[in-house]
């Protein structure tokens, strides 16, 4: 039923023609992608929208601009962090914590990322046709985000019902 993908399939449904990452070496400010809504917690920013979520957001002790950039949204205005540097860490950020809000490392990149996006929209589409019986649907999401990163159900910043 659930399955992973390979970012590169997954960019090239969503983005005909384009390539993941879309800026060699990664994923970056500037890129080319249009803002997309992946799964309902997963907006990936086109660059103009994520400059400003980067700097428009009071969370100073999140270095954002200058250690991690905002490359994507929730449905909730949680963000979604890249870091700056090469290794493209992804974090989460939670829009509660306020001023106080720091990244929240999820161990995976942008790729894993946009795996773990599409994973959760698939999930979605399962438990709005129904086909979430019992929770195996959730518990077999569950095992594929520990085959992405070990570890990432435990960190992974949303219940999953």
């Amino acid at each position: 039923m659930l399955a992973l993908q390979a970012p590169a399939a997954i960019a090239e449904r969503l983005w005909p023609g384009s390539t993941w990452p879309a800026v060699v070496p990664g994923l970056m400010p500037g890129h080319g992608l249009p803002t997309t809504e992946i799964a309902g917690d997963f907006v990936l920013l086109d660059h103009l929208a994520a400059a400003q979520e980067t700097w428009g957001r009071d969370a100073p002790l999140a270095m954002l601009g200058q250690d991690w950039w905002v490359f994507a949204c929730s449905g909730t205005g949680d963000a979604w962090l890249l870091s700056r540097d090469q290794q493209q860490a992804v974090a989460f950020l939670d829009h509660a914590a306020g001023p106080d809000a720091l990244p929240q490392p999820l161990g995976i990149d942008a790729g894993q990322w946009l795996q773990l996006a599409d994973l959760m929209a698939q999930l979605e589409a399962a438990q709005d046709q129904g086909m979430d019986q019992g929770q195996d649907v959730v518990l077999q999401a569950l095992a594929l985000m520990e085959q992405l990163a070990p570890g990432l159900s435990a960190h992974y910043p949303y219940t999953l019902a």
